[in-house]
């Protein structure tokens, strides 16, 4: 499996991994949440039952208070406390209804409670008829205290097995509690570590990536090199070799237009001697101008806007500004091919009528910029081109051009509309240092 491969499938397995948990988590919660919830329905039966014996033994304490001083206030206390204990069971029995052990000891409660009740209005019954006696109460205090006794047996035992249950659900939040944590802890860091390695899997790819494209670089400046060594040698070859061989063929045929004179043959071969050695010229010089090494890049520039607007038919503006120092030898050398490659799109694509062309220094900068009245690039190309750094894809022009400008730390910019097509290129200004000066000097002519 490749990187790519390998980094894709840590990343998957890292985001299953988070969505495993977070399901797990839900569920843990949930169930949390439900756990919790029991353990707070406990506490609200134990609450009640409390209140339920503090009622009930409130409303005792009332009724012997009256039956000892016949008070009405106290009757009417204790008839509202009464009131409490039947809503009282009411609640208590809402709470247990989930529990049938404990809807049977409510049951039970309920009766126990009507029981005591209806003893307690007994007593008081005999209180308001007046005949109320210690003798005549005895048997109603003997059975309300026979029944608050197993009342508050039965609320014990309900109380206790409350207690016993909340513990239950207190060990079960306990064990979801640790369990949630547990699950939360390991998938976290499982996926942790995925994030990790797909992390380190995309690094390595980045790294092989980063060097991948620097030695595509390289290798694309290395090749530009050559490219341009190969020129000057061909440039070179055609000036000394073919050049040199043309004019010795056109030196013969003039020796024998001496002997033939008048003979029209001889005259067609002398023409077609003067247009091969005129293109050949040309062509040398197309390949690499000498005036670039001896007069640098502003004479190469003037001397091949000149030739191009004559071969072209197009009006070439040139303006050069007044700046006579010698560049760089790679700087003079890129920009003299951005301005030749340049002028050439101009030429073939653009179907312009006139191009303008202008150099100057600015802040440490020198900034060539041609732009022609054409009908301008597609914009798909103009924003593909802008969009990646290297040009790749927009053509081998654009993208040498681009290729040589980055190279010696500079920029190189396309605007087009409708309106025409500019080239913007920008690079650092570095003087040529130990060089002899190679401007010409008055009276040398340069070979063309």
């Amino acid at each position: 499996m490749s990187s790519t491969g390998k980094a894709n499938a840590a990343l998957a397995a890292a985001v299953i991994f988070l969505l495993l948990s977070s399901l797990a988590a839900y569920i843990a919660f949930d169930r949390l949440h439900a756990s919790e919830g029991w353990v707070q329905h406990t506490r609200d039966v134990q609450s009640a039952l409390s209140q339920f014996a503090m009622s009930g033994a409130r409303a005792g304490r009332l009724r012997a208070e009256y039956v000892d001083t016949g008070n009405p206030e106290l009757l009417e206390r204790q008839g509202e406390v009464v009131l409490q204990l039947r809503s009282m069971m009411g609640v208590i029995q809402h709470l247990v209804a989930d529990n049938e052990p404990a809807r049977d000891n409510w049951q039970k409660l309920e009766q126990l409670n009507e029981q005591r009740i209806a003893l307690m209005d007994a007593s008081i019954d005999l209180k308001r008829s007046g005949k109320s006696t210690l003798d005549a109460q005895a048997p109603f205090s003997r059975k309300l205290v026979e029944t608050g006794e197993q009342t508050d047996r039965l609320l014990r035992s309900m109380y206790d097995d409350e207690e016993t249950l909340l513990a239950r659900r207190q060990a079960r939040v306990r064990r979801t509690s640790s369990t949630t944590t547990v699950v939360l802890a390991t998938s976290l860091f499982l996926a942790l570590i995925l994030f990790l390695i797909h992390h380190r899997l995309l690094t390595d790819e980045v790294i092989a990536r980063t060097r991948a494209d620097t030695a595509q670089k390289t290798l694309s400046a290395r090749l530009l090199t050559l490219q341009d060594e190969e020129r000057r040698r061909f440039a070179r070859e055609l000036h000394d070799s073919v050049g040199q061989h043309l004019a010795a063929i056109k030196m013969g045929i003039s020796m024998l237009q001496d002997r033939l004179p008048g003979d029209t043959t001889v005259e067609d071969c002398l023409k077609m001697l003067d247009d091969s050695i005129a293109e050949t010229r040309t062509i040398s010089h197309l390949l690499h101008p000498p005036l670039l090494d001896e007069a640098g890049l502003r004479s190469a520039c003037r001397w091949f806007v000149e030739g191009f607007g004559k071969r072209s038919g197009i009006e070439v503006n040139l303006d050069l500004g007044d700046e006579t120092t010698r560049l760089a030898q790679a700087t003079e050398l890129v920009l003299f091919r951005v301005l030749q490659e340049s002028l050439t799109n101009v030429h073939r694509h653009s179907g312009a009528t006139r191009a303008d062309v202008s150099m100057r220094t600015l802040a440490g900068q020198l900034e060539l910029r041609v732009r022609d009245n054409g009908k301008g690039m597609p914009m798909n190309t103009v924003q593909g081109f802008s969009n990646h750094e290297d040009g790749a894809g927009r053509g081998v022009g654009l993208a040498g051009m681009k290729e040589r400008v980055r190279e010696i730390g500079g920029r190189l910019e396309i605007h087009s509309n409708g309106s025409g097509t500019e080239i913007a290129v920008r690079v650092p200004v570095r003087n040529r240092m130990a060089e002899p000066a190679s401007v010409l000097r008055p009276g040398r002519e340069v070979q063309r």
